[in-house]
């Protein structure tokens, strides 16, 4: 392969991306039957989730209200976490694409920015 070529050129983010991470899933991983997600966080305050076979955008999730710095996936690759700005952690499910919970509201001296989202 070329190292000049690319096989999808995902654009849709209004703003930077800060972040992207693999899911857990697909061909040669512990859930082969699930498909290939890319998930992208971005300064525009979205997380979008990427099919990665089509080079598609699957779901736009707009929970957040300041720039997101951190994903991560579930171990099966059901659920996202996503970290911002606006001091909150959403867990969302990557099947249906809604939150299923606002997990978390910190706040420190209001300077808490959360950067790293795990599953463990």
């Amino acid at each position: 392969m070329s190292q000049d070529t690319c096989v999808h050129d995902l654009q849709a983010h209004s703003k930077e991306i800060y972040t992207i991470k693999w899911s857990p899933t697909g061909p040669g991983t512990p859930n082969p039957n699930m498909n290939l997600i890319l998930a992208s966080a971005s300064f525009d305050s979205t997380v979008r989730l990427w099919d990665v076979d089509r080079g598609a955008c699957i779901h736009k999730l707009t929970k957040h209200t300041e720039p997101v710095y951190s994903v991560a996936f579930s171990p099966d690759g059901t659920l996202l976490a996503s970290g911002s700005f606006d001091k909150c952690v959403h867990i969302w499910s990557t099947q249906v694409s809604f939150v299923i919970c606002c997990a978390f509201k910190i706040i420190f001296c209001n300077k808490v920015v959360i950067e790293s989202c795990v599953f463990l």
